[in-house]
């Protein structure tokens, strides 16, 4: 039998539960995008900072494989590995035995891409790097970096 061309009560009440629903979904997914925005934004300046970190190990590395050498190829060594800037050389005295100290700068872009768009996180950092000529133990120094 039918009523008049109502709405059935069921059929309402399946509307107002889907109507709710959605817009239960539509705040959720307004605020929960902002912050998964701001997590991987973050993710990827953490693996920025660790490329930084590995680039100056990598530099290290290179400057340590051959201690007995001169300043200016401690500076092409440093120089060529890909993100370093060699900020100053200087020859150390014999205070504990001669040594250079190499100050450079490690630059970092990284960019990816996510349900967002594009994102891009720049990392720097500065660090010392002492080189004895004996090779003994030299432990890299992270430095501020000057402007």
């Amino acid at each position: 039998m039918r009523r008049g061309g109502r709405t059935p009560v069921r059929l309402r009440r399946g509307l107002v539960a889907a109507a709710v629903a959605g817009l239960l979904a539509a705040v959720g997914v307004a605020a929960g995008l902002p912050l998964l925005r701001d997590r991987s934004q973050q993710r990827l300046e953490q693996r920025a900072d660790r490329e930084v970190t590995a680039t100056a190990q990598l530099a290290r590395a290179r400057l340590l494989a051959a201690p007995a050498v001169g300043e200016s190829t401690l500076r092409q060594a440093a120089g060529g590995v890909d993100g370093v800037e060699v900020l100053t050389v200087r020859s150390d005295g014999p205070g504990s035995g001669p040594a250079v100290r190499l100050v450079f700068r490690v630059r970092v872009a990284k960019t990816a891409s996510s349900v967002f768009g594009w994102q891009r996180a720049d990392s720097t950092a500065c660090f010392a790097q002492v080189v004895h000529t004996d090779a003994g133990p030299a432990a890299l120094e992270r430095l501020p970096c000057p402007d």
